[in-house]
């Protein structure tokens, strides 16, 4: 794996996230199922929801793939796809940590662990997906995610 060292984490005074997925794209989210922040982080590595993890620190990630990619923050929010910050993200988990159900504050405190240590945040995609029929919907997603993630190459 080459060394993330040198990767630019700003630019224009605006932080950059990062994600490690296969060679050949980004994971698809599954558009089709909803689930929490923490479920997500807990219970979806491996697994896809409608979220897309990131992380402000490429190192920290180097696990979850072989190939290093920047999210297009511009895009995304051009396109009225959400970038859950960070600091939102544990701030969201920490309040569902305050929650009423033993089992939620359980997952959202170790949600806030694994967040945490990844310097996570999270895409939540609103793509419009009601002319899309479910089987087809893992594919569909895959060719979208693609335009708002760039490859990182260095110099």
């Amino acid at each position: 794996m080459a060394d993330d060292a040198a990767v630019q984490l700003e630019q224009g005074g605006v932080r950059l996230y990062f994600r490690r997925d296969q060679e050949d794209g980004i994971t698809a989210p599954d558009l089709s199922k909803t689930c929490t922040y923490a479920e997500h982080i807990v219970h979806a590595r491996g697994k896809r929801s409608q979220y897309t993890s990131v992380s402000l620190d490429p190192q920290r990630i180097t696990r979850f793939g072989p190939r290093l990619y920047r999210a297009d923050r511009e895009q995304i929010g051009k396109d009225s796809h959400e970038l859950v910050e960070h600091e939102v993200l544990l701030t969201e988990l920490r309040s569902a940590a305050r929650g009423q159900c033993r089992e939620e504050r359980a997952r959202a405190l170790q949600a806030i662990r694994y967040a945490s240590s990844a310097r996570e945040g999270l895409v939540a995609w609103t793509f419009d997906t009601s002319g899309v029929e479910r089987k087809d919907l893992i594919n569909w997603a895959w060719t979208k995610v693609q335009l708002y993630f760039r490859k990182v190459t260095r110099s």
